[in-house]
């Protein structure tokens, strides 16, 4: 996957962005398709277990008794919370969306 800065700001990226996401690599190491390509998997991820976490609350309320509803619902938020606090969500869509846009317009070539 090529990725040009210049097409980064066109799919939504901010100059601020940009800069945090070289910094990044420049002190870890890798390039910034890399850093793209791990962001999009690190939003997919995430949404699932989101999903996954939406789900086993939707079962909770159907056959959970009031306890294991109010206990799960408690647990379940702090699941969701340490996802979406150990990577940066708003990056993360934003590499995803790019790598889907230039997926689509890759197969459509």
């Amino acid at each position: 996957m090529k990725v040009s800065e210049a097409d980064l700001l066109k799919s939504g990226f901010s100059n601020a962005d940009l800069l945090k996401i070289k910094t990044n690599t420049q002190s870890y190491g890798g390039s910034l398709a890399e850093a793209i390509q791990d962001l999009a998997n690190r939003f997919i991820l995430a949404s699932s277990v989101v999903l996954c976490c939406l789900a086993i609350w939707g079962l909770l309320i159907i056959f959970g008794s009031d306890e294991s509803v109010f206990a799960g619902s408690i647990g379940l938020l702090c699941g969701i919370a340490v996802v979406v606090f150990i990577q940066p969500p708003i990056f993360a869509y934003k590499s995803w969306r790019y790598r889907r846009l230039i997926t689509n317009s890759e197969l459509s070539q």
